[in-house]
Order: C-alpha cells, then structure tokens, then sequence
C-alpha cells in the first residue's frame, strides 16, 4: 500500500498512520495480500488526507471483491467495515 509513492508504514506521526491501517487491520492479511494499493491525495489537511485514505482503501477492497470475487464475500467484508466505523464506506 503507497500514500503518495511511499509506502504507508512511513506516514508521520505515529497516530495517523494506525489511522491509516485500520480497514487492513480489522480485515486481516489475507484479504487484501494480492492486491497493490496506490492512493494519491492532495488538498485539506494531514488529517483529512489520511480519513481520506482510509475511505479509499475500505471502498477499494470491497469493490475488488464485488467485481473479482464473490457477493456473499463482499457483503461480510462490508458488513465489517460499516460495524467497526460508518464513516470507512459512507
């Protein structure tokens, strides 16, 4: 995953960064461990760039797995996603 063209692990602070992580934490390594996430933001603040990040990657993985795997898998991953935190899919 690469913010920018960097790699998300070097995002500072430390606190934005876990931020960052979350849909791939909550969601584990291996449902998105084929996939090459590229997020590019510009504009707001450090803060909303990283919320923004953060939606884009929950978007991008469930639309991955609407198009490229099956329904019943996407709808677990969403259902997830929407319990843990709303804001990640809306």
């Amino acid at each position: 995953v690469k913010l920018n063209g960097k790699p998300l692990e070097l995002v500072q602070p430390e606190i934005l960064k876990y931020k960052a992580f979350e849909p791939l934490m909550l969601l584990g390594k291996e449902k998105f461990s084929g996939l090459d996430l590229r997020c590019r933001v510009k504009g707001g603040g450090h803060v909303s760039q990283i919320y923004a990040v953060r939606q884009a990657i929950a978007k991008a993985i469930v639309a991955y797995y609407q198009k490229y795997v099956d329904e019943a898998t996407k709808k677990e991953i969403k259902d997830l996603l929407l319990e843990y935190d709303r804001t990640l899919l809306v």
